[in-house]
């Protein structure tokens, strides 16, 4: 197998306004560290190909994706459904849609110079990685990080905290790259820095870095739809604060277990390259509450005065409480939201979930907010002997897919009621899913489906 790695800076400038955070008028003054696009492409030599793309982006819009594709099969040769674009999630990076297959509203002007460039950066990224290929082992393992983590739904419950690894090393054994995967809201920093930041993935990586010297470590968000940093479960009275302190502890205990995994591993030659991508359309949610309520409502909250936001979230302001504190913020966001619902109700949505194997290893990724409880399920059904990533944020943006037992618990609670920041907050990611009662057993099957072609594919290559 050959194995290249690459990296670019896609920070964007200075000046720009901070969209990642509701609630406050800054603009970008600085960035606490670049933003990257890492790029590994993995060729087995027998046709199989790959390109993994990690992005400290708040999620990968559908036109971002396939713009990318298109000119990396152009420069490189390696097809569309083998690309995978991964968002880390930070919501300290630029809020750009980029043909998102939810979008609602306008892209911000101010961003369309950025926005513009990002699909050449993220390509060349994979170009980059692609002519640095050399013959390379792999191995992959997966451990567990926990503590650092919360069902933010529902915070007595527990969460995916495992961590999945691929080490990737060239044939004498020098270090080419470590992939490492956990599930967790990029809401370690908040609206308190006017910063941009890569939130805990930047720790993260310099930890992996820190213990094993060479390495480029690219970090894969996992499903982490329900999952929040430490005890920033929604309404928790008295979380941690979001301070870089806390942010990089967290990122600092996550590499660290990735790189303990890394190091035990015992890297393999000849390792096979698959790859598979299955189109799913999904019935969009049909909301229960009549138009004219959704009217009336949406003019009602119109009409009252717009908040007025400090530059920057004030010190008692927390993830765990802004809509509590700006309830009109959120409100308005949401009718808007379940206006656009409505409105596109007989659409279906378009969900690729895409496998990618790399010998015995697997990465099955699919474009939402996933809960955990899913992600687990769907690696639950996964064949392949060595570690198996579970992503969500890949390759589109379309919200939030909670569990059905979930769902069910607001499906038929009343407009008023689910706009109530006070009474509802803990339910968000089930109150504003965009995916209808029962759909996700089809995403969950899809993936298990994706993932056993592509254990067939790799196993009839192994057994030339």
């Amino acid at each position: 197998m050959l194995a290249g790695v690459a990296r670019v800076d896609i920070t964007p400038p200075l000046g720009l306004p901070l969209r990642g955070w509701a609630a406050r008028t800054a603009r970008a003054k600085s960035a606490h560290e670049p933003l990257l696009a890492q790029a590994v492409v993995a060729d087995d030599g027998a046709g199989g190909q790959a390109a993994i793309v990690a992005l400290d982006l708040p999620h990968v819009g559908r036109g971002l994706t396939t713009t990318v594709r298109q000119q990396v099969q152009a420069t490189t040769g390696i097809p569309p459904e083998s690309v995978l674009l991964n968002a880390s999630h930070t919501h300290s990076g630029p809020p750009l849609d980029l043909g998102g297959g939810i979008s609602w509203t306008s892209e911000d002007p101010e961003y369309a110079r950025y926005a513009a460039i990002l699909p050449e950066l993220v390509a060349g990224a994979v170009y980059g990685a692609f002519h640095s290929r050399r013959p390379a082992r792999v191995a992959s393992g997966s451990g567990r990080a926990a503590g650092v983590s919360v069902n933010r739904v529902q915070h007595a419950q527990p969460v995916d905290d495992s961590v999945q690894v691929l080490r990737i090393d060239d044939v004498d054994g020098s270090p080419l790259a470590v992939l490492g995967s956990f599930a967790c809201h990029g809401t370690c920093m908040a609206g308190h820095v006017p910063d941009w930041n890569a939130d805990f993935a930047a720790p993260l990586r310099l930890a992996v870095q820190r213990e094993l010297p060479g390495e480029a470590c690219v970090f894969l968000q996992g499903c982490a739809g329900d999952i929040a940093p430490w005890d920033f479960w929604m309404g928790n009275p008295s979380p941690r604060p979001h301070t870089y302190a806390n942010r990089d502890e967290l990122g600092e205990r996550v590499g660290v277990e990735i790189a303990r995994v890394a190091a035990q591993l015992q890297t393999a030659a000849d390792a096979r390259v698959a790859a598979t991508s299955l189109m799913l359309a999904l019935r969009r949610r049909q909301l229960s509450w009549e138009q004219a309520e959704l009217d009336l409502i949406e003019g009602s909250l119109r009409t009252q005065p717009d908040p007025e936001y400090p530059e920057l979230w004030p010190p008692h302001l927390h993830t765990a409480n802004s809509a509590q504190n700006y309830p009109l913020t959120y409100q308005r966001g949401a009718v808007g939201m379940y206006q656009n619902m409505r409105r596109r109700q007989d659409e279906p949505l378009h969900a690729e979930v895409q496998t990618i194997a790399f010998g015995d290893a697997a990465i099955s990724a699919n474009p939402f907010e996933l809960f955990n409880g899913p992600g687990l399920a769907i690696r639950a059904r996964s064949l392949f002997a060595g570690a198996t990533f579970v992503l969500g944020y890949s390759n589109d943006y379309l919200g939030y897919l909670p569990r059905t037992e979930d769902f069910l618990k607001i499906v038929d609670v009343p407009l008023e009621e689910v706009l109530d920041q006070d009474r509802f907050r803990w339910a968000y990611g089930m109150t504003n899913t965009n995916v209808d009662l029962g759909e996700i057993d089809k995403l969950v099957d899809a993936s298990a489906e994706g993932l056993r072609l592509t254990h067939a594919q790799t196993s009839a290559l192994t057994a030339r």
